[in-house]
């Protein structure tokens, strides 16, 4: 419903900041309240979850914390209120690379995150999500997401691509015309 928020941070609160938006505040769900400065004018991309009992945004500084938060909440028993917690305790380029190599210990040391929980995140993510600094571990992959790259594609193209084709076995060429 809302994609982005844009205005003045007002307020910081332990897990979430308010945002000024044409003299109206929202209350934000944030995982890093500090990466959003009081008094700054900020856009922030959101989500806005409606349940029985409440209404709630959650909020990102860049779309590829958007994107890791959807594929999170995409898993059994990970609920917004967590993914915001797992993306809170550590580094998105951290938690990729646990999930692709199924580093279950360090998920586990994560807030909110069980032995159940950690064991399904990387059940249903592995492979699935790739990061500027750790390679997919498939050569093929790897190509075709440079190839991408070279034909002008944005990073949120090529994740959005890459989520959708990541487990087959295929050659850096038949990557690039499925994503295509």
């Amino acid at each position: 419903m809302y994609f982005y928020l844009k205005g003045i941070v007002t307020l910081h609160q332990k897990n979430a900041v308010v945002i000024e938006c044409n003299g109206v505040g929202y209350q934000v769900y944030v995982s890093h309240p500090e990466d959003f400065p009081i008094g700054e004018k900020m856009l922030i991309y959101t989500v806005f979850y409606v349940r029985e009992d409440e209404q709630f945004l959650v909020g990102f500084k860049t779309f590829e914390e958007k994107f890791l938060f959807s594929k999170l909440i995409s898993v059994k028993g990970v609920g917004p209120k967590i993914a915001i917690s797992i993306l809170g305790s550590c580094e998105e380029e951290k938690l990729v690379e646990a999930i692709n190599s199924s580093n279950l210990l360090f998920l586990k040391s994560l807030d909110g995150v069980g032995n159940k929980v950690a064991s399904q995140i990387i059940l249903d993510l592995k492979g699935k999500l790739i990061s500027d600094k750790s390679s997919s571990g498939d050569k093929e992959l790897d190509d075709a997401i440079e190839g991408l790259r070279s034909f002008g594609f944005s990073k949120k193209e090529i994740l959005e691509a890459v989520s959708k084709i990541a487990e087959r076995n295929l050659t850096a060429g038949e990557y690039i015309s499925l994503a295509l």
